[in-house]
């Protein structure tokens, strides 16, 4: 209580101290943000580049790491929004499935696991676990794995947070990794220290501390931070402040205020165990002085990078509005230059449509000409081919009663023949009719018939006989060309049996045997090919 009330006491003058302290500080801290800032705003410059570079270079791969670095620098600062931007545009631009999309897929769990988005980082962890397990990339699969432990643990699932961390646990010892499986005794320290049993989590943080003996001193530093922690838990306030003071002189030789502060916190809290409050008080306020600069730092750091974000955000819309007008003005001028090309187009094609129309007019009056020449010499041919098919009807007509009067002839000779044989005996009658038998059989034979017939065809049809030559694959012998002849004259099977003096049958046999000698298919009609040459 005495102890109280001299620090109530001392509070005015306390607090004068720290406002002239805050106050110096400030301004060399001012200097130093301004040193800090003028270097993040070269970081960022630099990835800014390297980002555009690949891009121009349509380099894949540089792109991506390009997003990486500025994902990385981003979370760095503290500026989560920008990271996640970065990270998903490498992941976009990412095309081929490999160790770098584990990793990224990684940055992103860990990223929206501590921004207390589970769902999402559950997400990118399971998919992460999985192209890991295809590519089996053990050390990547280690690390989503430990970092679903570190999920189940914020959600309270200690049991499948235990069996994440065994199981990455199994992974690091197979690559004996001694960085992964400090980290990964510390994150099962961790879930006992939740679970409030700090006997179990002193061991796993003991075994963390051994194995990050050759680890980044980062890790190390955290680690005795949580032995402290546990000591501390378990009323070992002196084994607790002896490890926390550990953590205290590493923190400030690595530089990482963030570590300093967390064993200024620890310090203060042993020592308010203790009841030693001066020593207490004095721990909090060089951790709420620690926690402000640092804080006016990241916010110093971000302040920079949100402004050089800025200025290389107005600058890119500057020359997309620059390259909008440019592209605009050049859409001008070519919409310009189309009208004249269309203008000029316009009045050549008019010009060349009347050029065309003339001579189009010009080729009509010929054709015109050439058509009625066409038809003149088309009904002369008509006439010409009438006047002999009359002249050869006429010639028919007259070889036909010329024939009648053989016929007539013929048939009064046997008339008077056969009376005479009347009285007279049967030897003479015999040899009398086998002899009117034989003139029968030479007057049917006689070809000077189909001489004529023939030489009137070929009035008709001057070049049937050559073209029927020249189609054919074979000789036709006389018999087949008087058959391709009354065939030609469009007579039946019937008709053609009764001149030939053979039977319907045989006509067809005919007619066979003179296709094989045709260039005439199965289905084409050979009296339709006779028709048309």
């Amino acid at each position: 209580m005495l102890m109280m009330m001299k620090i109530a006491k001392a509070l005015p003058l306390i607090t004068n101290f720290f406002i002239l302290y805050f106050f110096l500080g400030c301004q060399v801290h001012a200097q130093e943000s301004s040193l800090k800032s003028h270097f993040v705003d070269s970081i960022f410059k630099d990835f800014k580049a390297q980002l555009q570079k690949s891009e121009n270079l349509q380099d894949e791969l540089g792109i991506v790491k390009a997003h990486i670095k500025m994902a990385d620098f981003y979370g760095s600062l503290g500026i989560a929004n920008e990271a996640l931007k970065h990270y998903h545009e490498a992941l976009e631009v990412q095309i081929t499935q490999d160790t770098l999309s584990v990793y990224i897929n990684n940055k992103l769990g860990a990223l929206h696991l501590s921004l207390k988005k589970y769902g999402p980082s559950k997400i990118h962890l399971d998919e992460s676990l999985n192209l890991a397990e295809a590519l089996q990339f053990e050390k990547g699969k280690a690390i989503a794995i430990g970092l679903l432990g570190g999920v189940a643990e914020k959600e309270s699932d200690y049991d499948n947070a235990l069996e994440y961390q065994r199981q990455s646990l199994a992974l690091f010892e197979k690559l004996s990794d001694s960085t992964g499986l400090a980290v990964t005794f510390e994150n099962m320290g961790s879930i006992y220290e939740d679970l409030e049993d700090f006997d179990k989590a002193y061991e796993y943080f003991t075994k963390a501390r051994n194995y990050a003996l050759h680890s980044p001193l980062s890790v190390q530093v955290n680690i005795i931070n949580n032995l402290g922690d546990i000591k501390r838990k378990n009323g070992e306030f002196e084994k607790g402040m002896e490890y926390t003071q550990q953590a205290l002189e590493l923190a400030k030789s690595i530089g990482s205020t963030h570590q300093e502060e967390s064993a200024l916190k620890d310090m203060a809290k042993v020592y308010a165990e203790l009841g030693n409050f001066r020593q207490a008080f004095e721990f909090m306020e060089a951790h709420a002085d620690l926690n402000e600069q640092e804080i006016q730092r990241k916010n110093t750091e971000q302040v920079g990078a949100l402004q050089v974000l800025y200025e290389v955000k107005e600058k890119e819309a500057q020359v997309a509005l620059l390259n909008q007008r440019n592209e605009i003005q050049s859409i001008r001028q070519n919409i310009m230059t189309l009208t004249s090309v269309f203008i000029l187009l316009g009045l050549s094609g008019w010009f060349i449509y009347f050029k065309k129309k003339k001579q189009q007019e010009a080729k009509i009056s010929v054709y015109k000409q050439q058509i009625l020449q066409a038809d003149l010499d088309r009904k002369t041919a008509e006439e010409a081919s009438l006047q002999r098919e009359i002249e050869f009807k006429l010639s028919a007509l007259t070889n036909y009663s010329l024939h009648l009067s053989n016929k007539n002839k013929m048939l009064e000779n046997i008339s008077r023949t056969l009376s005479n044989l009347k009285g007279r005996n049967q030897t003479m009658v015999a040899s009398k009719l086998e002899a009117l038998v034989k003139e029968i059989d030479f007057d049917l034979s006689k070809e000077n018939e189909w001489t004529e017939f023939t030489g009137y065809f070929e009035q008709i049809h001057p070049q049937f006989f050559q073209d029927l030559n020249a189609f054919a694959v074979e000789p036709l012998s006389p018999a087949e060309l008087r058959l391709c002849m009354l065939l030609r004259l469009n007579l039946s099977s019937k008709e053609i049996a009764s001149i030939l003096r053979i039977t319907p049958d045989s006509v067809r046999i005919a007619r066979y045997r003179m296709r094989k000698k045709l260039p005439l298919d199965s289905k084409d009609d050979l009296q339709a090919f006779l028709l048309q040459l």
